[in-house]
């Protein structure tokens, strides 16, 4: 068949495309089950596609190409671009196109078989697969283009979300309700903060990437957590129950960290002050083996250097269960101990056995998570204890 036939078959077929273009759709609807899901403007949006490349292949047909243009190739990519933002898999993307473009030569096989001699059915068949190829390429490389600068978007707001939270320009529950559905995550709410900062030569430097790889160390399972850096530390929005699991991540000698009490993510911005302070002031020894600080560490650094820490908010974070009725006799115990400078003799002075004694030293541990026998622990202590009711 020469050209002029061609183009007669192709002019043919292009007085009767909506039809065609009906066909192919409702191929790709019934193969690829991402499609069958789409409706209204998307389905108006395919039907337009594919109108568009049956229109490009008849008329690269007609004139003996055997592939789509550098404009064709470009114009795919922005398709390609345009499914990543909509959230379509490339995958489906690539299927669909791969079942149009079957159903679209059976389809002119069909409707001009007698007209057509060998030369031509080659001819279409090589430029379509020529041709799907150039779309799978071109659809993939325009979605990963998107998907890259949505990642890195979507995180850039999650950053600046946390760095709102801790300074307090994002202080309503409502405002951060909203702010997080728009962002599509849910932070933890309450939630822990970490703030780490590195230690020695071999520690790396604070950048986004190495506060991510350390978020991803922690393993979070809880919400949507956070991370941002500041001032040369890394902060991170957890999960409670998160907690343990950012303490092992820190406890290897190249970061030391605070970790404060949970909040709601309308105080978050007390806890960063508290954390923040508390790694500005501490002295080496506070941070013993794990090179933690917790919220009771925090709050007496900070009153003792004037920071935003009532004293009876002091006490209740250092001593918390031992002001209970049923932990009064070991706060007993413990100031005895203070007051006495050793086991034995503050033994005599409550008048218990020395193991007795020990025994509740140890409980006092095991509540607060200080050891009266260790130098900071027992400062933190002590300093909740001077502390007037």
């Amino acid at each position: 068949m020469g050209r002029e036939r061609r183009a007669a078959v192709g002019a043919e077929l292009m007085r009767d495309r909506a039809a065609l273009v009906e066909r192919i759709v409702a191929e790709v609807h019934a193969e690829v089950p991402a499609y069958r899901a789409l409706h209204g403007s998307q389905l108006a949006e395919v039907r337009a596609i594919t109108a568009w490349l049956v229109t490009r292949s008849l008329e690269l047909w007609v004139a003996g190409a055997d592939r789509l243009t550098a404009e064709d190739v470009e114009r795919l990519r922005g398709i390609g671009r345009s499914r990543a933002a909509d959230g379509r898999s490339i995958g489906a993307v690539v299927r669909a196109h791969r079942v149009g473009s079957v159903a679209a030569v059976r389809a002119v096989a069909e409707y001009a078989a007698d007209r057509l001699d060998a030369a031509d059915v080659f001819a279409l068949s090589e430029l379509w697969m020529t041709s799907i190829d150039q779309i799978s390429e071109s659809l993939a490389a325009g979605h990963a283009e998107t998907a890259r600068r949505m990642d890195a978007d979507l995180e850039r707001a999650r950053r600046t979300f946390l760095d709102d939270l801790l300074i307090g320009r994002q202080a309503s529950r409502g405002a951060i309700r909203d702010r997080a559905r728009t962002l599509g995550i849910t932070p933890p709410d309450p939630g822990v903060l970490v703030v780490a900062e590195p230690v020695g030569g071999e520690a790396p430097p604070v950048t986004a990437s190495s506060a991510l790889e350390l978020a991803a160390r922690m393993e979070p399972a809880g919400g949507d957590p956070l991370v941002t850096t500041r001032s040369g530390r890394v902060v991170l929005l957890l999960a409670p129950d998160d907690a343990d699991r950012a303490a092992r991540a820190l406890d290897g000698g190249h970061w030391r960290g605070c970790i404060p009490a949970p909040r709601p993510l309308a105080d978050v911005s007390a806890a960063y002050r508290l954390a923040d302070g508390a790694l500005e002031t501490a002295p080496p020894h506070a941070f013993g083996s794990g090179g933690l600080l917790g919220e009771a560490d925090a709050c007496v650094l900070a009153l003792l250097n004037g920071g935003p820490v009532a004293p009876d908010a002091v006490r209740r974070a250092v001593l918390g269960p031992l002001l209970t009725e049923s932990g009064a006799h070991l706060l007993e115990t413990l100031r005895a101990y203070f007051r006495e400078g050793a086991a034995t003799a503050a033994a005599d002075a409550l008048h218990v056995h020395a193991q007795t004694l020990r025994y509740r030293l140890r409980r006092v541990r095991e509540l607060t998570g200080h050891d009266p026998h260790r130098p900071w622990s027992r400062f933190v202590l002590e300093t909740a204890c001077a502390i007037a009711p």
